[in-house]
């Protein structure tokens, strides 16, 4: 395609069009001026009966010196794929274990082959030693593998009953903090995607979306420790993947999953998914009910200043938490051609949540003589409504792997929160002074978000390039009021009520190239991200605006040196903006002496990570990683002015920096039982604010990973995990070590249509985290103990052909909800 102007009024009109379609436009003419300069091998591998085997590992060697090229393992349709491949003659090897080994050395590539040479192969089962066979998933529980921590636990016999949360706490680098915050080393704004596609919740939005999401459905779970340029720029301490089951066979399919958890208390989890899959339609849906309420005992404390002497204040707390939770999904496929595709999906969820918290305060003198009681009640009625399409387009240009893909989401997110909270004042003898005072809250809050973005794969023989186009724009409108009891009335609290307005748009490019030279694969790219955001407190009139451009490179070294060592290095640059509850002035209380509050004033945070990555034997891993953060933000307490009160908040500290070292090493005691034991040690620094100037904090903390699998008469399998973190730093508080330990057993009846898992989480009910502020603008402590001891019963029932859902697709604007 050539587009000539010939005059100015035809190049006025070319500037009206919108950017995406003239970025296509040029994109699509220097594809069609592109010729294909590589040619590809592919082809399917079948047992002698013309069944499909996946799991082959394919070798591509060159002929007449028999150079090993590259290798592939075929997939569950038994696909393999060999692309970029010169003219030439070519060995074919297919090895599988009870299998004969298979070679076809009759392939050659000429200049006048099509770009595609599909060899078939059929491979036959080796009778001799066909019933001294048995195979069985080595798979380890942890592995690392260019700059990509992986947590598998699709076979994980202790997630019977799990959430997606309880999960990630067994993930290196991730810690949960207070309130159950999500830290990713030592970050407090994680980014989280499901199958690549990133979800972008965040604080207690992403912590309640992780609990309701079910073990069963998780294969594995991977951490981005330096993600490419082709990923949003957002999420400082790297990206989590969680990467769903998901089956490609043709056919129907109907999944029956039944949980049950009995800890503090009795908590459900039922589901159905079901699903059709034809050459040309792929329809599918689900549904889940559950019931995750969960009870937290706590303590904590702190001195306050009141008429000029100091008083020490002692909590005694317990909240209980009754959560319903529905979730609904609908998707569709349809390959309209060979090359085109497009897809729907309706994904949304309703979190029916209530909460009573009871806070028991106490007052004590400076010489702890108590003399004055406090009891608070805090009654929340929280439900959270989310509504999410998506339609997407894949168009492929060519056989070679060049193809254009576009998607639209759109989101809504509602919220309508009101609470009552009522206090009490009692002398020691426990006789009630004065009357009650109630404190009434109404926050609803609404949070929309549209999104448009264009990506294109573009494999050429010296290079793969990928480059894309994304738009997105955020509003977030909080109106919130606070009424008191004032002589029988509830009267508007003028000063704590308000109404928050934000509004952000983002318009983002990128461009980034792969290439292979021999054993070394060398990746960079470059993304551009612009931001305009608002923020805006109405009766305060604060109007914070923040317009900035930032360019994100990154850059990836992978070099195999031989079968037993390989090793990966990176960098890149990325942002953390801050969540829109964190910018968002409205109250939560705890107690009249302790809530959470936005902070409107937050600045973006800027890091660069390096990581570097060593493989030995593909068994024996060694990862190392540092950081470098600018305007940290995480979480500090301050006094509020004229009430004594603690506010907790996020801020920003300055610069931070973090190293980290992570070492797997499997063991093999006996053939029945395999142990893997993580280790890693990680030092982090940044300074926090004193009553006069900063004081730099410093930490070198390790943790410690050890499970065990063990394999039992009868097919059943056994899993024992044990988890210690030592004391690491978290904003302004240093928590204390944790320790706790897992185990479960698992069984497959029916030709493995059903699976049984029984479990025990916390078996020694240890799992306490405490922490103690190190600013001496308060000497504020807690110590939070959850109901994390549980017993767990999980069914999973298959019926009929398996599943093949939608991809999931979302958006990065979400993470931060």
């Amino acid at each position: 395609m050539v587009i000539i102007f010939n005059r100015k009024r035809r190049f006025r009109s070319l500037k009206r069009l919108p950017i995406s379609l003239v970025f296509a436009l040029l994109l699509m003419n220097s594809i069609g001026l592109a010729q294909p300069n590589s040619y590809t091998i592919k082809g399917c591998v079948t047992d002698s009966k013309g069944e499909f085997l996946p799991g082959v590992i394919i070798s591509l060697l060159k002929l007449p010196a028999g150079e090993l090229l590259k290798q592939d393992i075929s997939d569950e349709k038994g696909n393999f794929r060999f692309s970029q491949i010169d003219v030439g003659q070519y060995l074919l090897s297919g090895s599988l274990l009870g299998f004969i080994q298979l070679k076809i050395d009759t392939v050659f590539i000429r200049s006048s082959s099509p770009f595609e040479t599909v060899t078939d192969m059929k491979m036959n089962q080796n009778q001799l030693n066909l019933k001294e066979i048995v195979v069985r998933n080595t798979t380890q529980a942890i592995e690392i593998n260019n700059n990509k921590i992986v947590l598998n636990v699709q076979d994980n016999a202790v997630s019977a009953g799990a959430s997606g949360l309880d999960l990630l706490r067994k993930l290196p680098g991730v810690a949960i903090g207070q309130d159950e915050n999500l830290m990713l080393n030592g970050t407090n704004t994680p980014n989280v995607m499901i199958d690549g596609k990133m979800t972008y919740l965040s604080g207690k939005q992403l912590s309640e979306m992780l609990k309701t999401l079910n073990s069963s459905t998780i294969s594995k779970i991977e951490l981005l420790t330096s993600p490419s340029a082709e990923f949003d720029a957002a999420g400082n301490g790297g990206i989590i993947n969680i990467i769903t089951k998901k089956n490609s066979e043709k056919g129907y399919g109907i999944d029956l999953k039944s949980g049950i958890s009995n800890g503090k208390y009795l908590m459900i989890s039922e589901g159905i998914s079901a699903g059709l899959r034809t050459e040309k339609f792929n329809i599918n849906g689900s549904f889940e009910y559950s019931t995750p309420d969960r009870y937290i005992n706590s303590s904590s404390g702190n001195t306050i200043q009141e008429n000029g002497t100091s008083s020490i204040i002692k909590r005694e707390n317990d909240a209980s938490f009754k959560v319903k939770y529905y979730s609904y999904r609908l998707g569709a496929d349809w390959n309209i051609s060979t090359r085109q595709h497009l897809g729907i999906t309706y994904n949304g969820y309703l979190d029916n949540f209530s909460a009573i918290k009871n806070s028991n305060l106490v007052k004590y003198t400076d010489t702890e003589i108590p003399y004055a009681l406090i009891k608070s009640t805090n009654s929340i009625i929280e439900p959270y409504y989310y509504d999410a399409g998506n339609i997407n387009y894949k168009f492929d240009i060519d056989t070679l792997g060049k193809n254009i893909t576009a998607d639209a989401h759109y989101i809504s997110h509602r919220n309508y929160s009101n609470g009552l909270m009522t206090t009490s004042n009692y002398d020691l003898q426990g006789n009630q002074k004065g009357k009650d005072e109630q404190l009434r809250s109404k926050q609803p809050g609404f949070i929309s978000i549209l999104s448009l973005k264009v990506d294109a794969e573009l494999p050429f023989k010296p290079v793969i390039l990928k480059a894309g186009a994304k738009y997105a724009k955020v509003s977030n409108d909080n109106k919130y009021s606070f009424d008191s009891l004032l002589t029988n009335e509830y009267k508007e609290a003028l000063s704590m009520s308000n109404h928050f307005l934000y509004e952000e748009k983002i318009t983002a490019g990128y461009i980034s190239g792969t290439k292979k030279i021999h054993k070394t694969n060398l990746n960079a790219g470059l993304r551009l991200e612009s931001t305009h955001a608002k923020g805006y407190t109405v009766k305060q009139s604060i109007n914070n605006e923040w317009i900035y451009a930032r360019l994100f490179p990154s850059f990836s070294i992978d070099h195999e040196f031989n079968d037993n060592h390989k090793a990966s290095i990176s960098a890149s640059r990325r942002i953390d903006r801050p969540a829109y509850a964190d910018l968002n002035p409205v109250r939560w209380y705890n107690d009249q002496y302790f809530f959470y509050s936005g902070n409107p004033y937050l600045k973006p945070e800027m890091a660069w990570l390096f990581s570097l990555a060593y493989n030995f034997k593909r068994k024996y891993v060694l990862a190392a990683s540092y950081s470098r953060h600018t305007d940290y933000m995480s979480r500090r307490v301050v006094t509020e002015s004229g009430t004594n009160a603690l506010i907790s908040q996020s801020t920003n500290f300055g610069k931070m920096h973090r190293f980290d070292i992570t070492v797997a090493t499997p063991i093999n005691l006996f053939e029945w039982w395999k142990m893997q034991i993580t280790s890693g040690i990680n030092y982090t620094t940044y300074p926090i604010g004193q009553l006069s100037g900063t004081k730099q904090l410093s930490k070198l903390a390790g943790n410690l990973l050890v499970d065990q699998r063990i394999r039992l008469p009868r097919d059943i399998s056994m899993e024992i995990g044990s988890y210690w973190y030592s004391g690491e730093l978290w904003g302004i508080y240093k928590q204390k070590s944790i320790f706790y330990m897992d185990a479960g057993i698992k069984k497959a009846f029916f030709n493995d249509k059903l699976d049984v898992k029984f479990s025990v989480s916390d078996l020694l009910n240890t799992h306490v985290i405490v922490g103690v502020s190190q600013s001496n603008y308060t000497d504020y402590y807690f110590r939070d103990k959850r109901d994390t001891r549980r017993i767990n019963v999980a069914l999973h029932y298959h019926i009929g052909g398996k599943l093949q859902r939608a991809e999931l697709r979302e958006i990065e604007e979400q993470n931060r909800l």
